[in-house]
């Protein structure tokens, strides 16, 4: 919302707001203090598992029969997920190389990292430093000091503060709204806070930009920008004044410096790892393993929990944040309760039902429990942090907000080096070259190549990049741990390029930015573009293609639609394949592996593939612990006093299959997908590792399951994707979608592209954006969240069973198997004060209408 130019009509607007807020506040207090006044209620909110730290292709590569190397080189423009690239700036300075010889290994000699200096739109140095973009804060032929953006927003991210807000930010910052002073000065004092001390105190006037600068390269001169936002609009209420602003940044205090000729040697400790497709934390690290531990719950500021007194937060792992007392009127230091009030509480910390801490924390602080988890005698492993936001007080309570929850597991796990995972911190040598602008990182001794993991993973630097080589040794693929895939294609005359989108039901995999013709032709397959379209590593298999192009040279120019595919140029095709052993044939459907039941010139049938894992992922199971399942299945075990393990398979609550096995048999479970009258169609398997009389327990692995559900695809279908048709070719080997062709109305079969709208393809499978501003057109895909949740034990993984300590999991007087009811969230609803409100504002408009 802009402000309104003339001054007499910007007092009536306040007059409106100043009515509308009289109204609404009340009301929002009073249903929300309505639904939980009376009794205090268990937040057990639903943490969902889903893994924060994922992986991703970004390249891949055969082994050629006429050549016993592969080589690898990696560009920002080429893998934009694993390199930065600025899409504001056109950087693509960041660059990776790299070979693989026919004996696994890495040729120490082929090895470079480049990355250079630019300058951002904002005037701002910076540069991509291990695939991450970073604000230089001096440099020369010698050293380069860098640090991370924290938060990094444009113009069109905005927030909306009120009068004594406060805005918890990253490493402990605060931005309090102190006053908004409006027809006096059109200004507002800003307070900037680091867990809880004062940094820094401002008016800025509206439409102006507040900055903090601190000295972070030991000059003596406070001349690098920590801290900037705009201020763009002051709005005038009756309780409350209101500050929008946008464009925020704020980079780390914590400096990474690099060396000319520096030996570099990487440090996982702290950080984040894929591990098997779950999410864990590092906890220390060295050449021989790693120390990780569970990642549980991974939430950022705009996850905000909202307690009062006696409320209790129910955590994963036993954990309970209980809120025992509330005080929103104690200040912060230097400052009187009637000027600036932040308020402190005081809560409880347990675990299965045990206290473990207890603190005062005041509003903008930041807690974490810590214990000892990697043995030294120390407890200095960040087990549980949060940050504390505002602290209200109500009519008839008051209640605290906290966000930025972080838990990890107290369990840890051992991952020794081996030859099924590599990881590679140390051996890296740096070059500062061009004045200083340019870092290049090679291997410190280059007679000694890298040993690749066979049939594994090797990692590299700081766990940045990890090299996959399947188990014939005839394919690699390059993978990197990121939340949101981003890839970059490129053809003759446009260029793909890309931003983030925040959104987490989709995933920015590429964008077309058009140059100069206004003409884009994309053209996309699994093995250049595997984090769009399916590649099978294990069987060194990829043929799905989607190509397209971006046309907006018609004459004359549609003024609306000025975007277009043109229908004929579009066409998805994917081909069955053999697996490796010749037994199963699989398929790519949009982006997905799926099993082949059957397949002719007519028809092809397909069901997804849900768990494909291997011998050494190991699932222990008994009558009290048993294995769910995807599409309701549940499995479970028992074994009989002949050692013989009996199993019973679940379905909706009814059994469909119960069978006996002894370790080393296989379980296999069968219906008929086909319609041939005969369950031969496999749907489940494993096989059986022991069984445990004296434990009750029985362990398995190699876990795989298909969808029972099956995709039937016919030959001139034009129902299951609408507005295309599908054929099938090559006697049922061949799927190939095209847009439905209109002989009368053709020009409307072609796919319009809205500006600043998504536009969806293949059933919504993808979707495409048009950036206006630039001219950029992204291309997305959804995200499947169907998952399954029971204890993945990895044979390469040795438990070190550290605990916390006084903490006892079998205590008798456990609390948390309880599971408390689901409160209703506190969220408004519409009552009478909404009506009245509606009453009033068209009782203005009206009045405004007869001035």
């Amino acid at each position: 919302m802009k402000l309104l130019q003339n001054r007499s009509y910007r007092s009536k607007w306040k007059f409106i707001l100043c009515i509308i807020t009289i109204l609404i506040v009340p009301v929002q207090i009073a249903i929300a203090s309505n639904q939980s006044e009376d009794n205090n209620t268990n937040v057990n909110t639903e943490w969902a598992n889903n893994p924060v730290v994922e992986e991703f292709y970004v390249a891949v590569e055969e082994m050629p029969a006429s050549s016993d190397v592969i080589n690898f080189n990696l560009t920002s423009m080429k893998c934009p997920n694993l390199l930065s690239y600025d899409l504001t700036t056109d950087s693509r300075l960041e660059s990776l190389n790299f070979s693989i010889n026919n004996e696994c290994q890495i040729p120490a000699t082929s090895f470079e990292y480049t990355t250079s200096m630019y300058t951002g739109n904002d005037n701002i140095s910076r540069i991509s430093w291990l695939g991450q973009p970073y604000y230089v804060i001096d440099h020369n032929n010698k050293s380069m000091n860098i640090t991370g953006f924290l938060v990094d927003e444009g113009e069109d991210d905005t927030r909306l503060l009120r009068e004594k807000e406060t805005l918890a930010l990253p490493e402990g910052f605060a931005i309090t709204v102190s006053d908004i002073f409006i027809d006096d000065g059109d200004n507002v004092e800003i307070i900037l806070t680091q867990y809880g001390e004062e940094k820094d105190k401002q008016i800025v006037n509206e439409s102006e930009w507040y900055e903090y600068r601190s000295n972070m390269n030991r000059s003596g001169q406070t001349d690098n920008l920590i801290l900037r936002f705009s201020v763009e609009t002051l709005f005038c209420g009756w309780t409350y004044n209101f500050v929008k602003i946008n464009s925020l940044r704020l980079i780390s205090s914590d400096v990474l410096r690099i060396n000319n000729e520096d030996i570099l040697r990487f440090s996982l400790e702290d950080s984040r790892i894929s591990w098997y497709e779950q999410p864990y934390c590092v906890i220390d690290d060295n050449t021989t393993h790693l120390t990780i531990a569970r990642l549980l719950v991974d939430k950022d500021t705009y996850h905000t929990y909202r307690l009062k007194k006696g409320d209790i937060l129910m955590l994963p792992d036993g954990y309970a944040i209980t809120i025992l007392d509330i005080d929103p009127y104690i200040p912060l230091d230097k400052y009187r309760v009637n000027d600036f009030g932040y308020g402190q509480f005081l809560f409880s910390l347990t675990r299965y039902g045990k206290e473990i801490d207890k603190k005062v924390v005041r509003e903008i602080d930041s807690y974490e429990y810590t214990v000892d988890l990697n043995g030294n005698g120390q407890n200095d492993n960040q087990v549980l942090r949060f940050n504390i936001g505002e602290i209200f007080s109500g009519r008839r309570f008051d209640w605290v907000e906290i966000n930025s929850i972080g838990l990890i597991s107290s369990d840890v796990f051992r991952i020794e080096n081996s030859d099924e995972i590599n990881i590679i911190l140390e051996g890296y040598k740096t070059n500062i070259e061009n004045n200083g602008t340019t870092v290049t990182v090679v291997r410190d001794d280059l007679t000694k190549n890298i040993n690749l993991a066979k049939d594994g993973s090797t990692t590299f630097m700081d766990n940045w990049f990890t090299v996959k080589v399947n188990s014939a040794s005839d394919a690699v693929i390059i993978s990197d741990t990121y939340e949101h895939p981003i890839f970059i294609l490129q053809t003759a005359d446009t260029y793909i390029s890309s931003a983030e989108i925040k959104p987490t039901t989709y995933e920015l995999v590429g964008a077309v930015e058009y140059l100069y013709s206004g003409y884009a032709d994309v053209n996309l397959t699994s093995k250049d573009n595997p984090a769009i379209l399916y590649y099978d590593l294990e069987n060194a298999q990829g043929h799905e293609t989607l190509n397209f192009s971006i046309d907006n040279n018609y004459d004359p120019p549609y003024i609306d639609d000025p975007y277009r595919i043109p229908a004929d140029s579009f066409m998805y095709t994917t081909e069955i394949y053999p697996t490796r052993d010749h037994n199963d044939f699989k398929i790519a459907w949009l982006g997905e592996p799926y099993m082949v039941i059957d397949h002719n010139s007519s028809t092809v049938v397909i069901n997804k593939f849900l768990i494909d894992e291997r011998s050494d992922d190991c699932y222990q199971l008994s009558i009290d612990n048993p294995l769910d399942l995807p599409y309701g299945f549940n499995l479970t075990a028992s074994i009989n006093d002949s050692n013989i393990a009996c199993f019973s398979l679940i379905k909706d609550g009814l059994e469909v299959y119960n069978t006996t096995a002894r370790a080393g048999d296989m379980f296999q479970y069968k219906e008929d997908l086909n319609s041939n009258g005969i369950n031969d169609n496999l749907i489940l398997s494993f096989t059986v590792e022991s069984a445990n009389k004296p434990i009750g327990s029985v362990m398995i692995n190699s876990l795989w399951m298909i969808s029972p559900e099956s995709l039937m695809i016919n030959d001139g279908d034009v129902d299951m994707l609408a507005t295309y048709k599908i054929n099938i070719k090559n006697a049922g080997s061949t799927i190939e979608v095209r847009i439905k062709e209109n002989y009368y109305e053709y020009i409307h079969n072609d796919i319009i592209l809205k500006e600043d709208k998504l536009t969806g393809i293949l059933n919504n499978t993808f979707f495409i954006r048009v950036n206006g501003a630039v001219e950029v057109v992204k291309l997305l895909n959804t995200t499947d969240t169907q998952q399954y949740e029971h204890e993945l034990i990895k044979r390469r993984v040795n438990s070190d069973k550290k605990k916390m300590p006084d903490i006892m999991k079998n205590d008798t007087n456990r609390t948390d198997e309880i599971t408390p009811d689901k409160t209703t969230p506190d969220v408004p609803v519409p009552g009478f004060g909404l009506f009245m409100c509606i009453m009033i504002l068209l009782f203005v408009r009206t009045k405004l209408m007869e001035l």
